[in-house]
């Protein structure tokens, strides 16, 4: 299978086409943005602010979701023996996933609010790849948007790429936001 990879710029002039048509039509573009505790995922989220909602066109004519996707926290059982962690101390680790998910969505909200972007929230759990384009689809969203954390090639197929995967298998739009090489200093 080949890959190819667009200019940022060909990919903002079509996301503008995008933004413009349903500006015209009266229609909401919805954007769902993807992030976890990266640095790269809130970078995405500044680049799409920055490129779809600061033009004087796209004010009131866009629909931002956030989403942070929690992963299951693994109850590992051993044979003839109790689960590692004892229920109490599951339901503290659960309690504290969900306060740190709800820092980065606050934190997230707070970049927008200061963009002057309204925007919603998601919280989900489950493995991030799977959430993300399932709930792109039962959303109806027009564009999902996921940073990239540049993981190399023996990386990625040993741990996976949430991008990659979102890319492949989402039923909408997807844009891959890398870093700039400047923002990374």
């Amino acid at each position: 299978m080949e890959s190819t990879t667009a200019e940022p710029s060909v990919c903002l002039e079509a996301g503008a086409e995008q933004l413009s048509t349903a500006a015209e039509s009266g229609e909401q573009m919805k954007i769902l943005v993807a992030i976890d505790d990266s640095d790269e995922s809130f970078y995405a989220l500044g680049w799409v602010l920055d490129k779809f909602f600061q033009q004087p066109l796209a004010l009131g004519h866009g629909v931002l979701t956030i989403m942070h996707v929690i992963e299951p926290f693994p109850n590992y059982v051993f044979p003839g023996a109790p689960t590692i962690f004892p229920t109490t101390s599951l339901h503290s680790v659960k309690k504290v996933e969900q306060q740190n998910a709800s820092a980065l969505l606050n934190h997230a909200l707070q970049i927008c609010t200061e963009k002057k972007v309204e925007a919603k929230t998601s919280l989900l759990e489950g493995d991030p790849k799977e959430v993300i384009c399932e709930a792109a689809g039962l959303m109806q969203m027009d564009l999902v948007v996921v940073g990239s954390r540049g993981l190399g090639m023996i990386k990625r197929a040993f741990l996976g790429s949430v991008s990659d995967y979102v890319a492949h298998h989402a039923k909408c739009a997807v844009l891959i936001i890398k870093p700039s090489k400047e923002s990374q200093k």
